[in-house]
C-alpha cells in the first residue's frame, strides 16, 4: 500500500506480480482464522491504522472487514515498523467454489509504503 484510504488488491501468492482472485475449496465452510503481518517503512511522521478487506462471491453474507494493527514514528526518520504474524480466530461462512478478493487498506495518516500478507485458513 502506498496511499491513505486506497484499496489495494493482493496478490494470491508472492510470487505473481498481479492481483488476483482467490479461489474458494470446494469443501469449504467457512474461514475459520486469518493469519495477517505487515511491515511499515514509517518514511514520514505520522500514524495510521491497517486492516484487511475481504469481497467477492464467496462470501455469501458480503463484504467482511478485519483490522491487523497500526504503527506510528513521530519523526520522519524513524525508521520502520513491523509485526509479527497474529491469527485471528473467525466464523465467517463461504460459498465453495467461488471467489474471494483480499485488500489491504490504511486509514488515518499515509505511513509510506506498508507491505501486508494475509493466510486465509478454511474449515471443511
Amino acid at each position: 500500500m502506498t496511499a491513505v484510504t486506497t484499496k489495494t488488491q493482493l496478490t494470491t501468492v508472492g510470487s505473481e506480480s498481479a492481483p488476483g482472485p482467490l479461489l474458494v475449496p470446494a469443501n469449504a465452510k467457512k474461514i475459520a482464522a486469518v493469519i495477517a503481518s505487515f511491515g511499515c517503512d514509517c518514511s514520514v511522521a505520522a500514524d495510521g491504522a491497517y486492516f484487511i478487506r475481504l469481497e467477492g462471491a464467496g462470501l455469501p453474507e458480503g463484504p467482511e472487514v478485519i483490522t491487523i494493527g497500526a504503527s506510528g514514528v513521530g519523526v520522519g526518520t524513524g525508521g520502520c515498523y513491523a509485526i509479527e504474524a497474529i491469527r485471528l480466530p473467525l466464523d465467517i461462512p463461504v460459498t465453495p467454489a467461488n471467489e474471494i478478493l483480499i485488500f489491504a487498506e490504511n486509514v488515518g495518516e499515509d505511513t509510506g509504503t506498508t507491505t501486508v500478507g494475509v493466510t486465509l485458513e478454511f474449515e471443511v
